[in-house]
């Protein structure tokens, strides 16, 4: 009996830690400024129980091939930034990398930014252009937090795209 009681409680237990991952959700035009709104609540809902320790990626293509930015957040501030680049077909390795003290002294890489300031950005400067020029496009992870917002003039191909792409979040 005492068996079959340990069991279920693990049983219990297990069944309370699963998360229900849900699909990437994608948003476009005038939709954006609700969902943008709901997901920063979310994103301040998720750092204040998992505090504001995190990690993200930003990954970039161009001639030269491709390269990924890694951004170490503590506190709310951004401590350090790995740079990482790599050719078609080659592992990935790893440029350079700055730690607080030299944040910023290297071009390449994504910008400096916490979360906060991502969605900020957004709103402000990818977010604010006129939808009879611009599709806008805004993307959430299955925790409702920012993936990409975008713009992209409408008479433009994919290549003309600008914005934020996420990926890698994760709460340390």
């Amino acid at each position: 009996m005492l068996k079959g009681l340990a069991i279920l409680l693990v049983i219990s237990i297990s069944a309370c830690t699963t998360v229900k991952q849900q699909p990437l959700q994608s948003y476009q035009n005038e939709d954006i400024s609700i969902a943008l709104a709901a997901s920063y609540q979310s994103w301040l809902k998720l750092k204040q129980r998992h505090g504001a320790n995190y990690s993200y990626e930003r990954d970039s293509t161009s001639s030269a091939g491709s390269n990924s930015t890694l951004l170490r957040i503590e506190d709310d501030i951004v401590e350090y930034r790995y740079f990482f680049q790599w050719q078609e077909g080659s592992t990935p390795s790893l440029s350079w990398s700055e730690a607080f003290a030299e944040l910023n002294l290297h071009d390449q890489g994504s910008a400096v930014k916490n979360l906060d300031q991502l969605y900020r950005q957004c709103e402000t400067q990818i977010f604010n252009k006129p939808l009879a020029e611009y599709a806008l496009t805004f993307k959430v992870d299955q925790f409702n937090i920012l993936k990409q917002c975008s713009s992209r003039q409408i008479n433009c191909s994919e290549k003309c795209t600008q914005g934020i792409r996420i990926d890698g979040l994760m709460m340390n």
